[in-house]
């Protein structure tokens, strides 16, 4: 069974376009090169475009983590982090 990963953040405004860049990036990649990751839908929010919310379809919660472990110690969660304005939220949820 599938697991979702709802993700949201929010860019700092100068670098909402570099931002957009790296998202639009992970949409391609994600799904075609990360082991589990079976969908990887990113949204903009239509009255605040620095707001995102990215909602991903794993294999397993496991896969997920070790997708995290994996971005933590290359640097690239760092990079994407630069770009935030706060800390993103996130949580795990099944369909009903």
């Amino acid at each position: 069974m599938s697991i979702y990963v709802i993700f949201t953040c929010k860019s700092q405004p100068d670098k909402l376009e570099a931002l957009t860049k790296i998202l639009n990036q992970a949409k391609i990649d994600f799904p075609n090169n990360v082991k589990g990751c079976e969908a990887f839908r990113v949204f903009n929010d239509i009255n605040d475009p620095c707001t995102f919310t990215l909602v991903e379809t794993w294999a397993s919660e496991t896969d997920h983590k070790k997708n995290i472990e994996g971005m933590l110690a290359s640097g690239v969660w760092g990079h994407i982090a630069s770009h935030l304005a706060c800390d993103p939220a996130s949580s795990y949820f099944k369909e009903l």
